[in-house]
This record gives structure tokens, sequence and C-alpha cells, in this order.
């Protein structure tokens, strides 16, 4: 097997500093709770009931309880793309 290609490596390298700047946007911006920002991804629905009109933006949430204080599910958050949706899952 040969070496992984410099491309990957650089690839996997500009991922890592995409990742980290829009964790510090997100733990600047968002409520983070029981989040991770490196598995945001966009989507064209959102699903839930509105959970806040925070300064003009909507958050949607898709919750389920499954122990007294535990929950898991989605967040949604509008952008300023129309009909593209910031999404991630939660576990608290």
């Amino acid at each position: 097997m040969s070496k992984i290609p410099k491309g990957i490596v650089d690839k996997i390298e500009q991922r890592n500093r995409l990742n980290e700047e829009i964790r510090a946007w997100c733990n600047e911006n968002l409520d983070m709770d029981g989040m991770d920002s490196d598995s945001a991804d966009i989507t064209d629905h959102y699903v839930g009931e509105v959970n806040s009109f925070e300064d003009e933006r909507r958050e949607w949430c898709d919750q389920y309880q499954v122990g007294e204080d535990s929950f898991y599910g989605d967040y949604y958050w509008e952008t300023e793309y129309s009909g593209k949706y910031v999404h991630m899952e939660f576990w608290i």
C-alpha cells in the first residue's frame, strides 16, 4: 500500500481548519448543549416545532425523551439562503 497522497493530507488539514472555524461560530451564536458542530449539515427541509425567533432567525426542534432527563433529536436553523437550513443532531 502506498503512502497517503499529499492532496488528501492537505484536504484533511483544510477540513480541520474549517471545522474549527465552524465550531467557533456555532459556540458564539448557537446553544450547542449536546451538539457537535462537526456533524452539522445543510438540508432543504426542517422538522419539528418552531423553537424560537431569535434575532429574526427561526429555529426548529424535533426532540424525543428517552429517560427522565435524557433527550435526543434534531435542531434546524434558518440560513440566509432561501430553502436551506443548518441541521445538527443532539443528545442530552
